[in-house]
């Protein structure tokens, strides 16, 4: 009787518990909710703005002037003349950041306008303009926050085609003029300039400098044009009495375009195909301009003409698209800048792996332009076409998949339990009604994309179907809904993934024709013959060609050096446009530059060293050094003067003895990444200090997210080659806590000191007790907001700006958090990665290899090779310089910049000394004995210091007579 009594009141302690549990859960569902909604509120967006506005178009421009102008705030009214003379009186110059302009005008007709700024760029660090729009004091819709406006940019040199030489890209310089351009979106959402609504009366408009300077002439409320449809001006031409006209193509070489809003469009070289003009089985010649250096939304390439005779034209096109599979690239055509016909705002260019012609036409028929006679330019912006409308739906859908995927992993983690119960559809109440509404819109949008399509699937419809399908099962199994979260996770980010991948329309332009009407055009013919003995020509070649060696000796009875380089041939032959452009005939010496994986040890070795050689890793110049391998670089009278532009230690991990044995020409450092929308919805605010960076995690952790700092696992690749300052944040906490790697003489490890305990525990117990994360993939998890605060290698930056779009503007950047000193200042500091460039103690050529390390190093041409590199693979591609100045002069915010430059100041480099490859093995291997096994961190430390110590002590006596000499 006493069992079945004591049966009964345990199960129903149980049954109390579990509805406790139930509550308990209920609860945090809801905070969590409450979390994810606020985090990602409904934004006032340019579609819901205009959806709203009465659809009256104004009939009359109406012209801001500067009486208008009621205040302005770091801006003054200046005459100012652009690069080709042209003068704007009474322009405003509005400086960045903080210069603003606000006008009060009278507007007489309500209706939608317009916005036209005629501008120009002030020359500061080539970034895209951009600033903020207010009507009344308030932004009208979301957009209006941050407007881009493009800088022009064209050829230093003109293109002078000799069949007999090899030409290189010219470096792509600023054309600083004065430019009307309509406000609009480039995130690819609206192909149409937007529109805003005025009501008759008094209104103030404010512009505000976001980024860079920029001179404003004039401002203009622009009556919206009428783009009539392609059949109404067939009846026009009609009207007109416009005729057909016989006679020659007015040939347009697209390598030769006069102005292009990238710098990143540049001319480039195909030498694979007798196709294309001009052409070259045996030099590279500049034939075609575009490619994937043209794929952005709304970059546009303009080129200049001239008709000798008004008349009806037809426009051709030989062309590439081969990077876009089964799929169109688009771009909208405009002459004189403006848009002909609706048809001209989404012109197709279909997918092929070779040359094709296209007369821009509907497939019945070509289309015909009436040009007069004179002077035009012809345009051509890439835009998202037809698909446009797709990605702004698929955009809407995958942040609410993401919205759903924080709320769930907030209630199970990212690995759930699968033997346990989340009631997913019950914390989460609406769940089910959100998942019905993403799938059916996925769905509309497939079919949509289809029938677009001409009824072919393609990989984006693929994975929009599998994100579909993992939808559906979660809805067919609400309790066990969870065990699908993984695939639920991979397909997400595959969806995500496209909408990096739909802004991307690349095409490559060899030739455009304007073609008199009653014409077929003159495109270049080769016949099958031609074509095979071109193709044999550069067979036969390529056995008498060094692959690796790209540059040759032009100055006569000059000297010759030779370098040594092991990256892609991409960055190679960047390298080597700048050195046979701005080095050779500059400074009367040869350059042989050498692609090779060699090490320069095999180099010696062989008798086949190179005078120099560049990105050396961390390690090695000590390493060499201390066998007498390297030239001692302070013996050259203009060391200093050559060592200005870097950091204060960025030479310091290249000291050995009394000298230095390389320039840093990388450098590497970390700085803290954080999701703005999340923080703020949980009322954190940005970690300055360690004690706030731990608060943040606490809070986070309890919300089934996570924060990050980085851990690098040993390899034998990056302990011999990284050094311990660029594989975790040891280093950087050690100097924050006041100590150091080393002791002070550079002969053993501090890892007996006390300060260097200190620092170990606090950094261990980052992830025993605060259960951060060894390995995860930053990115992603960043992306998805489940590490929503992190620590990671800067360049982070340009990866999430370039291929995250669905987080922009939900992220920002900040200092390292660091240790708050007696006087209240925090120390920020943290150690570094990067490589040298050396010259060998065996070169007959020192003082000329001197020359070329002072030449590479130096701002302007880290600056241009960053900027060459980045036309070619893409911001993402942004070199890590170590020149101070040439990093601040790249493309980065303004606001961010600064951000980056002090943390930059803050870098402490950590010294490089024999056997210090061991150091980094054993911070590693004490880490993991006591992350992973427990281990009492005093003694693991200690013991591994005294390994470390050891090898150090060897590697020294050694090379103890072996002192590194001239």
């Amino acid at each position: 009787m006493n069992k079945k009594i004591f049966s009964a009141i345990l199960a129903l302690s149980l049954s109390l518990t579990s509805i406790v549990n139930i509550a308990v859960n209920g609860e945090t569902s809801k905070q969590n909710n409450d979390v994810v909604s606020s985090s990602v509120k409904s934004k006032n967006s340019y579609s819901s703005y205009i959806d709203a506005q009465p659809d009256n178009l104004a009939e009359k421009d109406i012209v801001i002037e500067n009486s208008f102008i009621q205040n302005s705030n770091e801006s003054e009214i200046s005459s100012y003349t652009d690069s080709e003379g042209n003068i704007a009186e009474d322009a405003i110059i509005i400086s960045e950041e903080s210069g603003s302009v606000t006008y009060s005008l009278d507007v007489t007709e309500s209706g939608l306008y317009n916005i036209e700024i005629e501008y120009c760029p002030l020359e500061q660090n080539g970034a895209d303009l951009s600033i903020r729009l207010e009507i009344d004091e308030s932004l009208p819709f979301d957009e209006c926050d941050n407007i881009s406006l493009p800088r022009l940019w064209k050829n230093e040199k003109e293109i002078q085609t000799n069949l007999n030489v090899s030409e290189y890209s010219p470096r792509q310089i600023e054309a600083n003029l004065f430019r009307g351009v309509k406000l609009c979106s480039y995130s690819g959402t609206e192909n149409a300039p937007y529109l805003f609504y005025f009501t008759e009366g008094m209104h103030a408009i404010t512009i505000s400098g976001l980024t860079e300077a920029l001179v404003v002439s004039e401002i203009v409320l622009k009556a919206p044009e009428k783009v009539l449809s392609y059949e109404e001006i067939k009846s026009e031409y009609k009207a007109n009495g416009y005729n057909s006209i016989s006679g020659n193509d007015i040939v347009i070489e697209g390598e030769k375009a006069d102005y292009k809003t990238s710098r990143a469009i540049s001319p480039k070289t195909d030498n694979t195909t007798a196709k294309i003009t001009p052409s070259s089985a045996t030099n590279q010649l500049l034939n075609y301009i575009g490619g994937s250096n043209w794929k952005g939304v709304g970059e546009e390439v303009i080129w200049k003409f001239n008709v000798k005779e008004a008349g009806l034209y037809k426009i051709g096109t030989f062309y590439k698209q081969d990077q876009n599979i089964n799929m169109y690239s688009y771009r909208q055509i405009k002459i004189d800048d403006k848009v002909p016909f609706e048809e001209c705002n989404s012109i197709q260019f279909e997918y092929g792996t070779d040359w094709n012609t296209n007369i821009l036409g509907n497939g019945k028929e070509d289309y015909e332009f009436w040009l007069s006679e004179g002077d035009h330019t012809l345009s051509m912006v890439s835009t998202l076409g037809d698909t446009a409308v797709y990605y702004s739906r698929l955009k809407d859908q995958v942040s609410e998949i993401g919205n759903v995927y924080l709320e769930v992993t907030m209630i199970t983690g990212e690995a759930p339990d699968k033997n346990r119960d989340y009631d997913l559809f019950v914390q989460i109440p609406d769940l089910e009604k959100r998942f019905s509404a993403i799938h059916t819109e996925l769905g509309k949008i497939s079919s949509d994309m289809k029938e677009q399509n001409e009824n072919e699937s393609n990989s984006l419809i693929s994975a929009i179907n599998n994100m579909m399908r993992v939808i559906k099962s979660m809805i067919n199994n609400p309790y066990t809904a969870q065990n699908y979260l993984s695939d639920y996770y991979s397909n997400y980010t595959t969806v995500s993934s496209w909408l990096y991948d739909m802004k991307s329309m690349p095409l490559s332009i060899d030739q455009i024709r304007i073609i008199p009407a009653d014409e077929k055009g003159d495109f270049k013919q080769t016949t099958w013959f031609e074509r095979v003995f071109f193709s044999f020509k550069r067979f036969i070649l390529s056995f008498n060609s060094e692959y690796g060696k790209l540059s040759s000796t032009v100055v006569e009875d000059a000297p010759t050096i030779k370098i040594w380089v092991n990256w892609g041939r991409d960055q190679t032959m960047v390298l080597n446009n700048l050195i046979q452009e701005n080095f050779v005939e500059e400074n009367g010496i040869n350059v042989n530059l050498e692609i090779t994986n060699a090490s320069l040890v095999n180099g010696m070795l062989s008798g086949n060293a190179p005078d120099l050689s560049l990105h050396l890793p961390r390690t090695e110049p000590v390493n060499l050094a201390m066998r007498g391998a390297l030239y001692d670089l302070t013996e050259f009278d203009d060391y200093k003067e050559a060592t200005e532009n870097f950091g204060e230690t960025a030479s310091m991990p290249y000291k050995y003895g009394d000298g230095v044995y390389a320039l840093p020409d990388t450098q590497s450092f970390y700085i803290m990444f954080y999701r703005s929308d999340i923080l703020n919805s949980l009322g954190l605010k940005v970690p300055e200090t360690w004690d706030e960076f731990q608060t943040a995690v606490s809070v986070l952790q309890r919300n089934n997210m996570n924060a990050w700092l980085p851990y690098t696992q040993i390899t034998a690749a990056n302990t011999v080659n990284t050094g311990v300052g660029g594989l975790n944040m040891f280093a950087s906490i050690i100097q924050q806590f006041g100590g150091s790697v080393y002791d002070g003489t550079l002969t053993k490890t501090s890892f007996d000191s006390e300060v260097t305990l200190k620092a170990f525990n606090f950094w261990t117990d980052m992830y025993t007790d605060y259960k951060i994360p060894t390995t995860a993939n930053f990115y992603n998890r960043f992306r998805t907001g489940t590490i929503p605060l992190g620590i990671e290698v800067y360049t982070t930056y340009t990866t999430l700006k370039e291929a995250a779009p669905e987080i922009d503007g939900r992220w920002g950047i900040a200092l390292v958090p660091g240790i708050k000193k007696e006087d209240g200042t925090v120390d920020h500091t943290v150690s570094g990665a990067g490589t040298g460039c050396v010259i060998l103690n065996g070169s007959k050529e020192k003082k000329s290899a001197w020359e070329f390390l002072k030449w590479w190093t130096s701002a302007d041409t880290q600056l241009m090779y960053n900027n060459n590199v980045e036309s070619i693979i893409g911001t993402v591609s942004r070199v890590t310089t170590a020149n101070v100045e040439a990093f601040s002069r790249m493309s980065w915010k303004r606001q961010d910049l600064k951000i980056l430059l002090e943390q930059r100041d803050s870098i402490k480099e950590i010294p490089e000394i024999p056997g210090s490859y061991y150091v980094s093995r054993s911070v590693d291997q004490s880490f993991w004995n006591v992350v992973n096994k427990h281990k009492v961190s005093k003694d693991t430390l200690q013991k591994w210091g005294r390994i470390a110590d050891n090898e150090i002590k060897r590697k020294m006596a050694e090379y103890s007579n072996s002192e590194a000499k001239a």
